[in-house]
């Protein structure tokens, strides 16, 4: 039996406790950021490298990841200050272009 904790219409993220095989209790999160990869689609398509020539824009916008994948990553990677390669790894990774917002690689 699912039980529904918490629901955010604006994040897309449902909170559900369930019982696993095992009888324990288990606390997902859910997260539909379907809208968001559509976005990301649209921003790594009207991306241009000719955006940046002569400017002073050091820092631009490179990715866009749902709460769920972030808080994930944290767990699993740490910190992006504390640990930028393994970041950067992961953003470059093929597997995870949808997540990219520009061309190029980190």
């Amino acid at each position: 039996m699912q039980r529904i904790i918490k629901s955010d219409a604006a994040t897309g993220t449902v909170m559900k406790m369930h019982q696993d095989a095992s009888d324990t209790a288990v606390i997902e999160t859910i997260q539909n950021f379907d809208n968001l990869l559509k976005i990301n689609k649209q921003m790594s398509n009207d991306w241009t490298n000719s955006n940046f020539h002569g400017t002073q824009k050091h820092v631009h916008h490179v990715a866009e990841i749902p709460n769920v994948v972030y808080n994930h990553l944290l767990e699993t990677l740490g910190n992006p200050r504390e640990n930028p390669k393994a970041w950067k790894a992961w953003l470059n990774d093929s597997q995870n272009r949808d997540f990219r917002t520009g061309g190029g690689t980190l």
